[in-house]
């Protein structure tokens, strides 16, 4: 079993936020109330960080190191169900595919909460009913992120989880 890739402190740390406040903001806090925004503004904060440190890092955290692809997504698939095996350094093909996903549902989801505050859809329903689409599309992403984790842990017998922790020793 090759050791997981540890991902650099600011991936983890806005991966941490990101999910803490998306789940906050959907279990927790009142739709539309002040608190409600405030949590959407920070978690596109927060994402807008992780964005903009992959365009300027030159790891597997880049986002040109993971671009994404469906067919090498569904390729890669295949191969782990046959062999077992998942040797990729950051994401895989499929991780790939999943974290684009995440990204843009999260940013419709701020953008279309942000829309509903603006004049031309106050008191509109339709606006609200994309927001709520967007924020039930990323929930539905997060679900099968973490349930792929289990799964491919479980699989390949590779501790996909310690990448996205605290790290003692600072050892890659």
């Amino acid at each position: 079993m090759t050791k997981p890739y540890v991902w650099d402190g600011v991936v983890r740390l806005t991966h941490w936020v990101v999910a803490a406040l998306f789940l906050s903001n959907y279990f927790l806090t009142e739709a539309g109330s002040e608190t409600h925004e405030w949590v959407g503004y920070f978690v596109l904060a927060a994402l807008s960080v992780r964005l903009t440190w992959g365009i300027i890092t030159d790891s597997p955290a880049s986002l040109s190191a993971f671009k994404p692809s469906v067919n090498k997504a569904l390729s890669h698939l295949k191969e782990v169900l046959a062999t077992k095996e998942d040797e990729h350094i950051g994401h895989n093909p499929a991780g790939a595919v999943m974290i684009w996903v995440m990204w843009l549902a999260l940013i419709a989801t701020a953008l279309t909460g942000w829309a509903t505050q603006w004049d031309m859809f106050w008191g509109e329903d339709a606006m609200k009913a994309v927001h709520e689409f967007f924020a039930n599309l990323t929930m539905f992403a997060v679900a099968t992120h973490i349930g792929a984790v289990i799964f491919m842990t479980h699989w390949v017998k590779r501790p996909y989880v310690k990448s996205m922790l605290p790290q003692r020793g600072r050892e890659k």
